[in-house]
């Protein structure tokens, strides 16, 4: 009985260390993991009198909403609530967050928060709770991964061209074609050429996803996104130097802005990161489903973690020393 007691704590023990060893290894999220669990990111403040369905991390404050996390679709999961602020609400209008999503708030909330089918709660930095709590530092946790990743994606050589005004019918119906080939297409364009366009869709060829670098101030879109919701989550577009956007007709595809002010009047098909965010058409919940070409270090183990699997590593063989024995 005694043998068999020092085993189940021996065992115990393993656990315990591997535990520590994951945490430890655990890091801020990859770009990737963001865009899949969050449908908005804003570095600053957030304004709008539409819904965002998924899943949404504020950096400021929120200053006017309306419904979040209605329909989180396809987004995975994640250890963040569903409303995720780092200022304050000040919004005296009611905030409803359905779907269990629940919310944290770092700063103070001046209106009533609606939390529709449960869902934890925390305002003000209080009490704990199992949702992170203090928040991380948001620039680590957001903005550093998604800013390197608009900026490695600039860097990706393009592989493929955009329509231009020799294109039959042009500018109307302009198939936006990935050239053939393996992995994702990669586009370099300007707001000027992307502006010209009246009516467009985006055609994959067969490609896994489409990288789409849009460099340029200022950008308003008032062409008709021809199959905006059928390629939502195969596009990411890459407004690189852009400061301000404003999305007159719906728009198809996740859009990283680290620079911009973003405005909507329709629908976003899609995942958001931006400065600032100002709505007056809904955010839907459509994260991308492609891999992208961005390796990440693999974090290296503090010495007290090594140490504990060091150590899990010798109950291990303490446990086959006694199996033999028996």
């Amino acid at each position: 009985m005694q043998a068999r007691n020092r085993l189940f704590g021996t065992i115990a023990l393993i656990g315990a260390s591997l535990a520590v060893l994951a945490a430890a290894l655990a890091g801020p999220l990859a770009a990737t993991d963001i865009l899949r669990q969050f449908n908005l990111v804003t570095i600053g403040d957030f304004s709008s009198n539409s819904d965002v369905e998924g899943r949404s991390a504020i950096g400021g404050n929120l200053t006017a909403g309306a419904t979040f996390f209605n329909n989180p679709g396809a987004a995975e999961a994640s250890a963040f609530r569903a409303l995720t602020v780092q200022g304050s609400a000040t919004t005296g209008g009611p905030l409803n967050v359905n779907n269990g999503g629940g919310v944290t708030i770092a700063g103070s909330a001046a209106g009533i928060i609606n939390t529709n089918g449960g869902g934890g709660r925390s305002i003000g930095g209080g009490p704990d709770d199992p949702a992170p709590n203090p928040l991380p530092d948001f620039t680590a946790t957001f903005v550093t991964p998604l800013t390197a990743l608009s900026a490695q994606l600039a860097g990706l050589a393009a592989n493929s061209l955009l329509p231009g005004p020799a294109t039959p019918g042009f500018p109307n119906n302009l198939p936006i074609t990935a050239s053939a080939g393996p992995g994702l297409a990669v586009f370099h364009v300007t707001v000027a050429e992307l502006s010209a366009f009246a009516s467009f869709s985006v055609n994959l060829n067969g490609r896994e996803g489409a990288i789409i670098n849009v460099t340029g101030a200022s950008y308003t879109g008032q062409a008709n996104f021809l199959n905006a919701v059928s390629v939502s989550r195969d596009v990411i577009w890459n407004f690189v130097d852009a400061t301000s956007i404003d999305f007159q007709r719906q728009w198809g595809g996740t859009v990283l802005a680290p620079h911009a002010t973003v405005r909507n009047h329709t629908p976003i098909e899609g995942s958001l990161f931006a400065a600032a965010y100002d709505g007056r058409g809904e955010l839907h919940s459509q994260p991308i489903r492609f891999d992208l070409p961005v390796s990440h270090p693999v974090p290296v183990p503090e010495p007290a973690s090594l140490a504990l699997f060091g150590l899990g590593l010798a109950g291990l063989g303490l446990v086959r020393q006694r199996r033999r024995a028996g």
